[in-house]
């Protein structure tokens, strides 16, 4: 079981006009022997009932209640109390008490307490006086061939008292294993109560710090704040990066790196202590320079090294701010993050997801659906864009969630939550310096409408209860980042035309990026702006084609159906002959030929359920009948009303709307 800062031993002293708190480190040699006394009283109490063990003999070993108070809570790591279980009786029971125990199926201490309990209401009227109870329990234990002794331990056999010590490890700690951890749990209780720990990072001497541990080749600033916001994401700590003064004479850059405690961020305080501070010996890792004494107290600056030049946290301690400042002595005492073991240390299991809240996630994989679907206007999500500085080159540095790109343009968006009021404050402030961007889009929740109103001249906002709709976000990016005028007005026609030219039939797919448009809509008012209207067309869901060439294909196609003699043809085998017949309409799905097919009189589609379709050949009435060329063009729309009067079948309505969901407004 942890401990908390309360129980640490510790000082409070007063540094440029601030109460700073210092817990008690456990320093190189201090208490080895004590810690190793405890060890081997420990070893000694193994296999016996926690009410042999004495605490106060324990903790009068090491000489200082509040240590031994911790140190008995670190040794919970390599030892631990574990009731018996009844299977385990001891061997001193004969074999006619445990023939009679399981005769009564009584198979657990709860079950004999339960039989007591009805012996003495049948036997004793519900009530055993000091003096009547002896002699009770003996008639009881007679039952079951036990002595009184023997009742008394199986009645308690599940209490605390009766638990027996186990050691968990194969072998005994060492002292220093002891020593070391305690200090790690320490460092965490101090960060288990922390609102901000702080960094002031050399951004040069970072990078060489990095790249001799990693053999590393990136440079600059861009670097430096990609890997910090790597490993706050990777172990889920929320963040914020800030540029810093620069001291005098300094060459390089320095950031301030501010990581949110427990007390600003909602959830289980010991759990996201634990991932803050092994975030942060992670960062003492790049701060401690080769060869680097501890020392020098009163120059954390100087001892922690080149590349962090001040480290502190914010800690509260009875409801009271304190600082807590962390130089090189201390992060000597402290084990490095590679040197952990899952059951030595407590390691921190690092989380499987980069990120932030599950808002985010859900909405990145509704995303990922709609993309996959082709339904979002040929934008892509990219997670953890690059970060967005102010125009003043000072100030916070801001890291959005998302990116929407399409072709040239990028849309940044920022998913806000609704925690604490200094949260919300911070965000303000940030999103204050980025005002004039004109490329960022920020989602709020419902109940923080009022707290961010304030931005709503300066951005677009959309907001999301519980989760962010994917499709409402898509939308508000169409309303204000349209640029379909732009790249209509930008279409070469004459490349257009050659293109349709030399392939007499584009398919709809094929489209998209021929007249650099994202939706059905835009290429239906992009091929008419484009397209001779006396040499090709475009139809909905097909492409676009040439005149000539949809006439050839009418003709060819109805004397090829006609050839095979039959009245009905199944639509799935037909659509695969279609392909082979003309190597064209390969890119062309089985809505695409229907849609085609839709266009000549000669033939009708009949859907006689939802799982069968069929070709059926329009026998001749004797009726005037239209030319080949003008069905073309009149085809379209008379067929297309036959179509949607056409209420026998309930499928195809249904396709229609959802085909108008994904490519249209």
């Amino acid at each position: 079981m942890r401990f908390s800062l309360q129980d640490v031993k510790r000082q409070v002293r007063r540094r440029e006009g601030e109460l700073a708190v210092i817990p008690h480190f456990l320093r190189p040699g201090e208490l080895r022997a004590e810690i190793a006394l405890l060890v081997a009283y420990y070893e000694k109490q193994c296999g016996q009932p926690r009410k042999s063990f004495a605490q106060d003999e324990a903790g009068s070993l090491i000489g200082d209640y509040r240590l031994a108070h911790c140190l008995l809570a670190v040794l919970g790591t390599w030892y631990s109390w574990q009731q018996p279980a009844w299977d385990d009786l001891p061997g001193t029971l004969s074999e006619e008490a445990r023939a009679a125990l399981d005769e009564a199926e009584i198979c657990s201490p709860a079950a004999l307490r339960l039989a007591l309990f009805d012996y003495v209401n049948s036997s004793h009227a519900g009530f055993l006086d000091a003096q009547a109870r002896p002699a009770a329990l003996k008639a009881f234990a007679a039952l079951y061939h036990l002595d009184v002794t023997q009742v008394e331990y199986l009645l308690a056999l599940d209490t605390e008292d009766e638990a027996i010590l186990t050691r968990t490890s194969s072998a005994p700690p060492g002292a220093e294993a002891v020593a070391a951890l305690y200090n790690q749990w320490v460092f965490e209780a101090a960060l288990f109560s922390a609102s901000e720990v702080h960094f002031v990072i050399d951004c040069d001497a970072f990078l060489a710090a990095q790249q001799a541990a990693r053999a590393s080749t990136l440079t600059g600033i861009g670097a430096v704040i990609k890997h910090l916001c790597y490993l706050a994401r990777k172990l889920g700590v929320y963040f914020d990066l800030e540029y810093e003064d620069t001291p005098a004479g300094a060459r390089s850059m320095f950031l301030r790196l501010i990581l949110y405690g427990p007390q600003e961020i909602t959830g289980s305080p010991q759990q996201y202590g634990q991932r803050l501070a092994r975030l942060s010996r992670l960062l003492f890792r790049y701060g401690i320079a080769p060869g680097k004494q501890a020392g020098n107290k009163g120059r954390s600056a100087v001892a922690l090294g080149k590349a962090l030049r001040r480290a502190e946290a914010t800690v509260y301690l009875f409801q009271k701010a304190y600082r807590f400042v962390m130089d090189a002595e201390l992060l000597a005492l402290l084990p490095a993050p590679e040197a952990e073991s899952e059951q030595g240390t407590g390691r921190v299991a690092e989380a499987a997801t980069i990120y932030d809240s599950s808002i985010e996630q859900s909405f990145a994989e509704a995303f990922a659906a709609l993309e996959r679907g082709h339904g979002t206007s040929g934008w892509r999500l990219e997670r953890e864009p690059e970060p967005l500085l102010p125009a003043s080159g000072a100030g916070g540095i801001f890291i959005p969630d998302f990116a929407l790109t399409r072709g040239p343009r990028r849309i940044y968006v920022e998913i806000l939550g609704f925690w604490t009021p200094a949260y919300r404050e911070r965000k303000i402030q940030k999103l204050q310096q980025l005002k004039g961007r004109g490329d960022l889009v920020l989602a709020i929740p419902v109940e923080a409408r009022q707290s961010f109103a304030g931005l709503a001249t300066d951005y677009p906002l959309i907001e999301y209860r519980d989760q962010l709709s994917a499709t409402d976000l898509l939308h508000v990016v169409q309303e204000h980042y349209d640029d379909f005028s732009e790249r209509l007005a930008a279409l070469d026609k004459a490349r257009i035309g050659a293109t349709i030219q030399d392939a007499r039939f584009v398919p709809e797919y094929a489209c998209y990026d021929l007249f650099n448009c994202y939706r059905r809509s835009e290429l239906a008012q992009a091929t008419a702006k484009t397209l001779a209207a006396d040499q090709a067309a475009y139809i909905p869901g097909v492409g676009a084609y040439l005149l000539d060439w949809l006439e050839h294909l009418h003709g060819s196609f109805v004397k090829w159906v006609e050839a095979k003699g039959k009245a009905e043809i199944s639509l799935p085998a037909l659509f695969q002959e279609c392909r082979e017949q003309w190597p064209e309409l390969v890119g062309c799905d089985d809505t695409a030929l229907e849609t085609l097919i839709d266009l000549w009189p000669e033939v009708r589609v009949r859907h006689d359920s939802i799982f069968e379709a069929r070709l059926v050949v329009e026998s001749p009435n004797g009726e005037e009948t239209l030319t080949q060329t003008e069905a073309v063009h009149q085809a379209p729309v008379s067929r297309r009303v036959v179509r949607e009067r056409r209420a026998g079948s309930k499928k195809q309505p249904q396709q229609e709307t959802n085909q108008q969901n994904l490519w249209e407004e």
